[in-house]
């Protein structure tokens, strides 16, 4: 019997956001998300999601299985640390918002059970739930292969433009959706090679789509990257993302999807 197709859907907010997570911590997200959908359960403040050791194995064939677990528990550890900082609007006054939170508000484990269980996050909560056209969705299966958390976030970053075929990004954004510290990667080359580069390999080689890139320079330094977007021979993008990119595109002309400018300190 066919596995089920587990679907991903992320407000466009929560995308462009800035946040750093590693590769097993956007798994247990991702995978979260996907299966609350699937079981039209929902979200709540108030009952855990739980995942399993051997469900999660089963999803990403490609992960350690000398102990499941044990990764999870960590992943999760790390997860409840974590923040992400999101832009917007303030609704009274109109002006640039920046908001931090954290991803979970509680993470519970069940030794020697395999289980363990989390709650996301009240704002989180309301960016991942709120279904309506300002969110993209993907299959989880396409990012499922990838071994670089930075090849996900790219993929997330880019699928939402699929139907445009193209989308420019600056390097300081890109930068600061990965959420890299001003030491990492300060050299442009050594963050082409070592994140963008890489990246694109493994959406190129696991995913949907196919994906190429070029440099632009402001004076003599890069200063965006243009990544070209399509889809590959045989693969039918899901339905929804076209309205997605025509509704951010909307968002985006009144001024109320992500704010360029400089990043604020809390």
């Amino acid at each position: 019997m066919p596995k089920k197709t587990e679907m991903v859907a992320k407000s466009n907010r929560l995308i462009e956001a800035s946040y750093r997570l590693g590769l097993n911590e956007q798994r247990i997200i991702l995978y979260a998300i996907s299966r609350c959908r699937e079981e039209q359960k929902g979200f709540s403040s108030d009952e855990p999601i739980t995942i399993t050791a051997e469900a999660f194995a089963a999803q990403f064939p490609n992960i350690d299985k000398t102990n499941v677990y044990r990764q999870l528990k960590e992943a999760l550890d790390a997860l409840f640390d974590r923040f992400v900082t999101l832009y917007d609007t303030a609704p009274d006054t109109g002006e640039a918002r920046v908001t931090r939170t954290r991803w979970i508000s509680t993470a519970s484990y069940l030794d020697g059970t395999g289980r363990l269980q989390f709650i996301f996050a009240p704002i989180i909560i309301q960016y991942i739930t709120r279904l309506e056209p300002e969110f993209t969705r993907y299959r989880l299966d396409k990012i499922g292969n990838m071994t670089s958390a930075h090849a996900v976030r790219l993929y997330e970053l880019l699928v939402q433009y699929r139907a445009a075929g193209k989308r420019e990004l600056s390097l300081s954004d890109l930068r600061t959706m990965f959420q890299l510290t001003p030491t990492e990667y300060k050299l442009t080359a050594n963050f082409i090679n070592r994140v963008i580069a890489p990246s694109v390999d493994q959406i190129n080689e696991h995913s949907d789509l196919v994906v190429s890139y070029k440099t632009k320079k402001t004076g003599k330094a890069i200063s965006h990257f243009a990544f070209k977007i399509k889809g590959k021979d045989g693969e039918q993008p899901d339905s929804e993302v076209p309205e997605d990119l025509a509704y951010r595109n909307k968002l985006e002309a009144n001024g109320q999807q992500r704010l360029d400018g400089p990043n604020e300190a809390f």
